[in-house]
């Protein structure tokens, strides 16, 4: 599950003859930044989970079951271990652990991530740790239910000066909109896309005197409704 406003990218490149005006230009620049902060939180997570479903768990005990093995990512080589626990008729818990001999300090069978899912992993929680010194980084939320898709990620770690900031994403088919807030700022943003039309809005302390800024079908300004 991740947050994806690619059809304002495509948008954008769709209309590279005649440039698309500040609005929607400002909202794509704020939906980059926030992707930088979820990526630098689950890049990661992300790519050793992707590996894990190339492989076959083995069970271990009853109703507990173990992904074993190796692989690639921000150019480290990471042994893992997946462990999944069944606790109910629709709940999954999980704990992922990674070693590394060439990483300082080295990393033994250390926890990246645990929290619990439901069996079809269309909902669940995760919460990620730093491997080198076990502090938590950041708690993630998810919800899918057919088109619509919910994800929130909080930071709880000083990294990069973004404790507290939080972001909320959704998706209901057509729209898709993304609250940003910074906490150390005391600032809000929100961005709404329409994936259907291409129109959409920016509200920002930073932008506009915070004052709603819209932008229509062809991304150029224009006023808004409400």
């Amino acid at each position: 599950m991740q947050a994806d406003f690619s059809e304002m990218e495509n948008a954008q490149k769709a209309k590279a003859s005649v440039a698309a005006e500040s609005n929607f230009t400002t909202a794509l620049t704020a939906t980059a930044v926030t992707r930088l902060i979820l990526n630098a939180n689950l890049a990661i997570p992300r790519a050793l989970v992707r590996a894990a479903q190339q492989h076959d768990p083995e069970e271990i005990a009853e109703g507990e079951w173990e992904w074993s093995f190796s692989t690639q990512a921000n150019q480290n080589q990471f042994a893992v271990r997946l462990i999944a626990v069944t606790n109910s008729q629709s709940d999954v818990e999980w704990r992922f652990f990674v070693s590394n001999s060439a990483t300082t300090p080295v990393l033994d069978n250390a926890l990246l991530f645990h929290g619990n899912t439901n069996f079809d992993a269309t909902s669940g929680t995760w919460i990620y740790y730093d491997p080198a010194s076990g502090d938590q980084v950041s708690t993630l939320e998810w919800d899918i239910n057919d088109d619509q898709r919910t994800l929130t990620l909080e930071v709880t770690s000083d990294r990069n000066d973004k404790h507290g900031d939080t972001i909320e994403y959704s998706f209901d088919g057509t729209v898709k909109t993304m609250v940003y807030t910074d906490v150390s700022a005391n600032e809000t943003t929100t961005i709404e896309f329409n994936t259907e039309t291409k129109a959409g809005f920016m509200i920002s302390p930073d932008y506009n005197n915070g004052v709603k800024a819209c932008w229509d079908e062809d991304l150029n300004n224009t006023s808004c409704s409400s």
